[in-house]
């Protein structure tokens, strides 16, 4: 029954939906993906900038983010019912980002139980415009209702859904942001890292830590993991997180000798160009910034 109400309310609200035509990739034969593309969101992609994975757990969906609006939510869902016909029976929100999650209430509207972190209690701010509302068409984000995760966990959890165990991991640190969710699939050695993994774009590191960020990257390491999804990016093979490793390796070593060099903060974000990255998409909007924070977060060292 539930299946068939998910059916019939699939069809009501997408007559009129913008449509993302969005082509699933598949990881493994149990985890299959949507691959953003490397981009600011404006009103050509619209939003289509994030990696969102459903888990095939037997008799249902787990969704692991929900994308940038309510369209791009009922356009992934759309691909995967082609694929196996099968009810999402749980979201996943890795954090608090509107890109990774503004679908919500695709599902919401279907009963299903969203699972984010307690940080959304604290730090997502739902009194301003979404910056998808802002910079995407109004056709794509037609629907789509900010929509908090409907239960908060603040520790890691391990969950026991059909066929699949779940282990839903947080940062030991602040990292991309000051809390960082993954999801670790044990059965087929799959890590969905969200934001903590970044390729084909520079990473941001505005509002987080590029310690924390390095040290967190370190901690994904011992799961072994053979798949590694990250939330920007192409690359999903088991070393997909090296890009942002070694940006942030390079950045923070060259900051920490600009500090024991006397430097401020102005000359370091000119010495630190880091050239060999102007190849990589956002440099020109995200490095400057990258530099600028992470400065801030090194100087401390030296008191």
């Amino acid at each position: 029954m539930r299946r068939l109400l998910g059916t019939l309310f699939f069809i009501v609200t997408s007559l009129s939906a913008y449509d993302y035509a969005l082509k699933p990739v598949r990881i493994t034969s149990d985890v299959t993906c949507f691959i953003g593309l490397p981009e600011v969101m404006n009103t050509t992609n619209n939003g289509n900038i994030t990696n969102n994975c459903y888990i095939d757990a037997g008799d249902g969906y787990v969704v692991v983010d929900t994308g940038p609006s309510y369209a791009y939510a009922a356009s992934a869902y759309k691909a995967m019912q082609r694929i196996k016909p099968l009810p999402v029976k749980l979201v996943i929100n890795t954090h608090i980002h509107d890109d990774h999650w503004l679908g919500n209430n695709f599902y919401t509207q279907m009963g299903v139980r969203v699972l984010g972190s307690d940080d959304f209690k604290v730090s997502a701010d739902m009194s301003t415009p979404a910056r998808m509302q802002t910079y995407i068409s109004p056709n794509a984000y037609a629907q789509s209702v900010p929509t908090m995760p409907t239960d908060f966990i603040s520790t890691d959890t391990n969950l026991s859904i059909g066929n699949q165990t779940l282990h839903l991991i947080f940062a030991k640190q602040k990292a991309h942001t000051l809390k960082d969710m993954v999801v670790y699939v044990p059965k087929s050695k799959v890590l969905i890292a969200a934001d903590l993994v970044f390729n084909d774009r520079l990473p941001s590191v505005r509002g987080g830590d590029i310690n924390g960020w390095l040290s967190t990257l370190d901690d994904l390491d011992k799961l072994g993991a053979e798949h590694v999804v990250g939330g920007h990016g192409y690359r999903t093979d088991k070393n997909a997180a090296q890009m942002t490793r070694e940006y942030f390796m390079q950045m923070r070593a060259e900051i920490r000798a600009a500090i024991a060099d006397g430097l401020g903060i102005d000359e370091t974000v000119k010495k630190v160009s880091m050239d060999t990255y102007k190849k990589y998409k956002l440099y020109e909007g995200t490095h400057r910034q990258n530099v600028e924070t992470s400065y801030r977060t090194l100087e401390w060292e030296q008191q």
